[in-house]
């Protein structure tokens, strides 16, 4: 028996990125490659400096726990400003974790009016109290790969 090589246009769904936008989406296509967005070879040396010079996740650290940074997070979303996306004073060192749910909440409770930009540290109360609720939900108190303190 033959087996189906690609789902019938009909069963098929666009790709679903992180926050829940389709990559084919006219947002998508409007936002521009990543390299049309400034991450170039420019951004990608000056990325590595700060990892090396901030290695550890802000926002672990403010938890209390060690974990190494892998994402540069634009503390105020850039949003295509050059100026905030240049600007060494809107980084923060944070793991995958951090930066896909806690960041992505926070700057929803921004863009809503229920926090202020300094909230959007993740060493901030706000930043701090809501990593500590969502470990809880997921179960993720003190014993898993992410809490873990580095070696």
């Amino acid at each position: 028996m033959a087996r189906l090589k690609s789902a019938p246009p009909s069963l098929s769904r666009p790709p679903v990125r992180l926050n829940g936008v389709p990559e084919d989406s006219q947002y998508e296509r409007d936002r521009g490659s990543a390299k049309d967005r400034g991450y170039d070879a420019t951004w990608r040396r000056e990325r590595r400096a700060f990892l090396v010079d901030h290695p550890l996740c802000l926002g672990c650290d403010a938890s209390g726990h060690a974990v190494p940074a892998t994402v540069v997070d634009h503390i105020v979303p850039h949003r295509g400003d050059q100026r905030l996306f240049r600007d060494p004073r809107n980084r923060q060192p944070t793991c995958k974790w951090h930066h896909d749910k806690v960041k992505q909440l926070l700057e929803t409770m921004w863009q809503s009016g229920e926090i202020t930009s300094d909230d959007l540290n993740l060493d901030s109360e706000a930043a701090v109290n809501l990593t500590r609720k969502l470990r809880d939900e997921e179960g993720r108190g003190g014993s898993n790969r992410h809490n873990r303190p580095a070696p």
